[in-house]
């Protein structure tokens, strides 16, 4: 359940008083689709929402009616899947009957209606830029205090929803919709259920967290003065994109033909030509949306010409890791020398490893200690000494072995080719955004080349290590301040 709100429910298993006569009511939940996603209508109340999604409720003028709308939101989302099956599969039966609802219903004027609505809230919340560069919003998503999920790094380059936002309005540039798929992409991680220091959302209640920030943009939405119908169309669209986007697990057909996969519904839908036979008008500009989320998201070092920190940034912030991936060059010139570097410097899949590696390490951090993300090394020891829940049980040579295991294991994730990925489904559909994600592959192979990158950073630094007191630490910490692309200049 939702934690940090067992007090709450205690007292509050109805309607609250902040949920004012006038507002709309919400539609009537199937209880399977409680049932899958772990919750029950109690949990779903103003103050319980005030509480876990305070970083939204707190920006608008209002953080009550915020809360009650963002309930209602929710409520409407959730109605809009209908009735799943029971099962394991459930929880994603959820996104997938959601998604396909909304594919079916939504007209290219909801589309407009909804960006008219984005630029509203950008224009409300955004106008204001701090002494960091940090806008309303920004610091709201950063409020969260989680080390990936921020909008901005404190050295003022562009955290993951701003590189979000870069990369889907990159691939969407020319197109009419380009600033409404801007928002979405910046704001597609603006809510995050959490458990103390942990964000828990995609594991206890897998699905909720993106259906709560679309049900967050359409709070946003109401704050910034947009009418019912803008509100509307926002939510519904971005209820279509963000979870089928990003809700992120190991899915039955995500991998095609029938198969498991890590990915998103919506690359399972594609892969698996599993795009519902009912489509409305709006359908191409949706699942392009809800594709491109997916492949910024978890893809982005694989694909070339997006925003990267510079060489200079890495060589500055991170010299220890500089001199490691030097001493990987040198030790297999044709190799990862050849792949990562060229004139001198790293090249742009080199500066793709590095925002690679600082992703790594501040994914790790919002896991917790036992994750299913590495392999197991010892029965009842964690196998994530990275993670902020961590607390101190391996001795110090267990806690190197982990980290060493764990950044040698995990050069495979987000290596997907996408390149191959699009053509495999281009029979069945296309758009111009993913035309041009069309050969902008960073390199021919990118999982092979990121999962040998990874495993010789791994055996070098260990050997580092064995030789410097202390050295495994400094290059975690600098590891993650060369994070953050470089704002693009005006």
């Amino acid at each position: 359940m939702f934690v940090g709100t067992s007090q709450a429910l205690s007292t509050q298993v109805a309607v609250g008083s902040s949920e004012a006569a006038g507002v709309k009511q919400p539609p009537t939940v199937s209880p399977s689709v409680y049932d899958a996603l772990k919750i029950f209508d109690a949990m779903l109340s103003g103050d319980i929402f005030a509480d876990i999604f305070q970083n939204i409720c707190n920006a608008c003028p209002d953080s009550s009616k915020a809360a009650q709308t963002m309930v209602t939101n929710v409520k409407t989302l959730l109605a809009m899947a209908g009735e799943v099956p029971a099962g394991n599969t459930a929880k994603f039966e959820v996104v997938r009957s959601l998604t396909d609802n909304l594919l079916g219903s939504l007209t290219r004027d909801d589309l407009s209606k909804a960006q008219e609505a984005a630029n509203q809230i950008n224009t409300y919340f955004n106008s204001d830029v701090d002494s960091q560069g940090k806008t309303k919003l920004d610091n709201a998503l950063n409020m969260l205090e989680l080390p990936y999920h921020k909008a901005t790094h404190e050295s003022g380059r562009m955290g993951h929803a701003r590189e979000m936002q870069s990369d889907v309005r990159h691939f969407f540039k020319d197109h009419p919709l380009q600033d409404l798929a801007g928002v979405l992409a910046y704001a597609h991680d603006h809510v995050q259920i959490k458990d103390g220091l942990m964000g828990v959302g995609n594991l206890e209640h897998w699905g909720l967290n993106e259906i709560a920030t679309a049900a967050a943009l359409g709070a946003l939405a109401e704050a910034a003065g947009v009418d019912e119908a803008g509100q509307e169309a926002l939510l519904k669209v971005a209820g279509a994109t963000i979870p089928a986007g990003t809700a992120f697990s190991f899915l039955p057909n995500v991998g095609g033909r029938d198969k498991y996969g890590l990915g998103t519904t919506i690359e399972g839908m594609l892969r698996g030509n599993g795009l519902p036979a009912q489509r409305g008008e709006a359908s191409a500009d949706l699942i392009a949306m809800g594709y491109t989320l997916a492949i910024c998201d978890t893809q982005r070092n694989n694909l070339a010409g997006l925003a990267r920190p510079t060489d200079e940034v890495i060589r500055k912030n991170a010299p220890a890791v500089y001199d490691l991936l030097l001493e990987c060059a040198k030790a297999n010139p044709e190799g990862f020398g050849k792949t990562f570097f060229g004139d001198g410097k790293l090249n742009e899949a080199g500066l793709a490893l590095c925002s690679k590696l600082t992703s790594t390490i501040e994914v790790f951090e919002e896991f917790p200690p036992f994750t299913p993300s590495t392999p197991k090394i010892w029965e009842d020891k964690p196998n994530n000494p990275l993670s902020k829940a961590y607390s101190g049980s391996l001795s110090d040579e267990e806690r190197d072995h982990a980290i060493f295991e764990l950044i040698s294991n995990n050069g495979s994730f987000g290596s997907t080719n996408v390149v191959a990925d699009i053509q495999s489904f281009s029979g069945w559909f296309s758009h111009p955004a993913l035309d041009n994600m069309k050969g902008r592959s960073i390199l021919e192979d990118p999982k092979n080349a990121f999962i040998d990158g990874y495993k010789k950073i791994a055996a070098e630094l260990e050997k580092q290590c064995k030789q410097e007191n202390g050295k495994l630490d400094v290059v975690r910490e600098q590891m993650k301040s060369m994070g953050g692309s470089v704002l693009p200049k005006s």
